[in-house]
């Protein structure tokens, strides 16, 4: 399993980023807002997630003057 990661993790981010796009487009042509919020909370976990702020700092840099 862990073979199969290494080998294989470039085209999982790959396949990860394109059900995202598919997501999100979906959720901003659906006419409820509903679901842009619930979307919007699920962003925002990932955001955390990242090591790369949505801005494009690094995590820690945020906000530091």
């Amino acid at each position: 399993m862990i073979k199969f990661i290494t080998e294989h993790y470039d085209e999982m981010l790959e396949i990860f980023g394109m059900v995202v796009a598919l997501i999100t487009l979906i959720t901003k042509l659906t006419s409820t807002d509903k679901d842009d919020t619930v979307w919007a909370k699920v962003l925002h976990v990932f955001a955390a997630l990242s090591l790369v702020n949505p801005d494009g700092s690094v995590i820690g840099k945020r906000g530091e003057k």
